[in-house]
């Protein structure tokens, strides 16, 4: 048991770019509250660049490699011994994540293991593999399943814990680090591979759909297009060539935001930034659910109704109606949430001190 005078330690598992934006803030928050902290982070598209340009200190354990059944669960198990090994050092009283070895890795410990998922079930393996060992699951309260006793939901959504208006203001220098002009329209698209655990089976965008968007917005604006791994030669001129942590900047400002992105969809609905998805998730995520009906601020469709996604973008190029919905719909998203940075904080220093008593 540890003594009670010793500061409460927690411990953070990164795997994804994202995961980095929901934790920054409550690291920052926990170490002033007098927490210590540590984080273990995943080689996985631009996760370590993100942890260097804000300044967390980080140890990393494993990466994303070619993705199969066997290469995941040989990643995992190789991530779940090291961070049992860092463990048996740090001796956290919590281990926060998103992802399932830190959720297993609490279970050998003697942490609290705290699993975070906006995602659920639908997930598919990914999900089953954590919650089925997380002692904490924490949900934006938006959804709707029941996943037991440990399932604590709460006000506000994963993005609000970094796109708040109490952490971002979006710098409109962005659009010089792009060499657009002050009035110049432009169109983000992010395409992403569909090939992460939580992916498996899903798809999204076609190439020849892919390829009839951009050039059909190329008559509109200008056109960046952001891939996970590395970019196909035939839009190596439309690449986003500005520091990963400035993302969220050049999203704020952009006309469109399109793609098969699920976090980017979201992220646009926090910016106020019109955002248009396909992937086969659509009807499965309770949280964009919510964005886009709800709050209007984005429209999501399956692979098989392409006609109708640009039939929807035609019609969003050619009138501000969806325009003037968002404006509204965004001034309801925060006032009916809250930025959640506050409350996870405080449930985490909870879940800590009572590990020790």
């Amino acid at each position: 048991m540890h003594l009670t005078t010793t500061p409460i330690r927690i411990l953070f598992d990164i795997v994804h770019p994202a995961h980095v934006h929901f934790y920054k803030h409550m690291i920052a928050a926990l170490e002033k509250k007098g927490a210590q902290t540590t984080i273990v982070a995943r080689e996985k598209d631009v996760t370590l660049a993100l942890l260097k340009a804000y300044d967390l200190p980080f140890i990393s354990v494993g990466k994303s490699e070619k993705k199969n059944i066997f290469n995941q669960g040989k990643e995992l198990l190789y991530r779940d011994w090291k961070i049992w090994r860092l463990a048996r050092d740090f001796r956290p009283d919590v281990i926060c994540t998103r992802s399932p070895a830190g959720v297993h890795v609490a279970r050998i410990s003697g942490a609290v293991g705290i699993f975070d998922t906006d995602d659920g079930p639908a997930a598919g393996i990914h999900y089953h593999a954590a919650a089925s060992f997380a002692h904490i699951i924490t949900t934006p309260a938006c959804i709707s399943e029941n996943y037991g006793k440990k399932h604590i939901k709460y006000p506000g959504y994963k993005q609000s814990a970094y796109l708040h208006p109490d952490h971002f203001t979006p710098d409109p220098q962005i659009k010089k680090m792009l060499g657009v002009g002050d009035t110049e329209p432009y169109f983000l698209l992010r395409f992403v591979d569909m090939v992460a655990s939580h992916d498996h089976g899903e798809t999204g965008l076609s190439l020849p759909a892919r390829r009839k968007l951009i050039n059909k917005l190329k008559a509109h604006g200008r056109v960046f297009v952001t891939t996970e791994g590395v970019i196909p030669e035939e839009w190596q001129d439309l690449q986003v060539h500005i520091p990963p942590h400035r993302m969220h900047d050049a999203l704020a400002f952009a006309a469109m935001q399109i793609g098969d992105s699920q976090t980017m969809a979201a992220e646009s609905a926090f910016v106020g930034t019109p955002s248009l998805r396909v992937s086969t998730f659509k009807g499965r995520l309770t949280y964009l659910e919510e964005l886009e009906h709800r709050y209007h601020l984005t429209s999501s469709f399956l692979p098989t109704q392409t006609d109708k996604f640009f039939t929807t973008l035609d019609s969003w190029l050619d009138n501000s109606s969806q325009l003037k919905k968002m404006v509204a719909g965004h001034k309801q998203l925060f006032a009916e949430t809250q930025n959640i940075t506050t409350w996870y904080v405080d449930y985490i220093l909870e879940m800590g001190k009572k590990n020790r008593s």
